[in-house]
């Protein structure tokens, strides 16, 4: 089912926690929206639900204004970061609660419990309570109770925040598989890029209750349309730093970082991440102030100018703290941002 928000807003007072938010999602799409604590994510999640009543605005479903319609009438799924099982009933009776409750028939409630816990890959737990159950499980215990009145959307909010490293891993890749196979409309709210980044068609970056952009993970993190969104996504950090242009050049203090610029001389802020470095022969001499070791790669801070950027290298580099070496920036990796942050090219 295709979700439409159009002129969404939700305002307490003067603060305005969604403001003018619009944005089309595909039949069968898996959307994440991304964004820092308190930007309006879960509000705007809250919304599509009929949980929150918006301020102005309009959300459709399939077509169909379901703005002033009630939560049981608008076919969603809804799952929280808590979960939310019944402690006291069993993997089985947790699944077919929403069918009880809609006087399905136990048997039929019972069978179509069995198929969403194979869905989810839990069949062989029906008779466990949430207690015996790792906390991965239990997610999928709550996306199979949301997914066993067959909604039209499926709303996930901040999913996977209570689960350790490895799990978070696991279950994002076990949501994408769910949502794939069932091919249902999905908008899901998280706080962390990678997880957005990996799982999701189109990823909406919101910030102070504004959708600073939406574009699919991989050209919104080459082509970030500001410098907000360019230092929300990526990690390490993208390194923000100030240079000059003039005369074609792409100056930070004396060094010349990049030739052939066409952006108007002046002042801008750059960006240049960590992995668009190269070690060369020659090029631009940087030294070592920091060495990480993380696995594949050594995380670096260089000296260059005035300036300390991260730089990313292969872990079979020989360097140290005070080691010199030069690099050259890949082409089309150094991103200018204007004095208001608006993204003004690539070069």
């Amino acid at each position: 089912m295709e979700i439409k928000i159009e002129n969404l807003t939700k305002a307490y007072g003067d603060f305005k926690a969604v403001d003018n938010m619009n944005l089309n999602i595909a039949d069968g799409e898996l959307v994440g929206l991304l964004g820092p604590s308190g930007c309006g994510k879960s509000t705007t999640l809250f919304m599509l639900a009929g949980l929150n009543d918006p301020t102005s605005g309009h959300i459709y479903f399939g077509g169909k204004d379901v703005t002033k319609v009630a939560p049981e009438d608008r076919e969603i799924g809804l799952v929280f970061q808590n979960y939310a099982l019944y402690p006291h009933m069993t993997v089985a009776d947790n699944i077919m609660f929403p069918l009880i409750n809609r006087k399905v028939p136990k048997a039929e409630a019972r069978e179509r419990a069995q198929e969403m816990a194979k869905l989810v890959q839990l069949d062989h737990l029906m008779d466990r309570k949430p207690k015996a159950l790792s906390g991965g499980q239990q997610q999928r215990v709550a996306i199979a109770r949301a997914l066993v009145k067959k909604p039209e959307v499926l709303l996930l909010d901040e999913p996977l925040s209570n689960l350790d490293a490895k799990l978070r891993v696991e279950t994002r890749e076990e949501i994408r598989r769910i949502q794939q196979e069932v091919g249902i409309t999905t908008f899901f709210v998280t706080h962390d890029q990678e997880e957005a980044m990996s799982i999701s068609d189109r990823i909406a970056v919101m910030e102070k209750g504004v959708v600073q952009q939406f574009e699919v993970p991989q050209k919104m993190y080459l082509n970030p349309g500001n410098l907000f969104v360019a230092q929300f996504l990526g990690t390490p950090q993208i390194n923000i730093f100030d240079v000059t242009v003039k005369d074609g050049k792409i100056m930070c203090g004396d060094v010349v970082l990049r030739e052939g610029c066409k952006a108007a001389d002046g002042n801008y802020k750059a960006g240049v991440r960590p992995e668009a470095f190269n070690v060369s022969e020659n090029g631009i001499l940087v030294k070592a102030t920091h060495v990480r070791m993380t696995g594949r790669e050594l995380q670096l801070r260089v000296a260059l100018a005035k300036e300390e950027l991260r730089v990313l290298v292969h872990s079979d580099m020989q360097v140290s703290v005070g080691t010199e070496f030069c690099v050259t920036i890949r082409d089309n990796q150094i991103l200018l941002f204007d004095q208001t942050g608006k993204t003004v090219g690539k070069y």
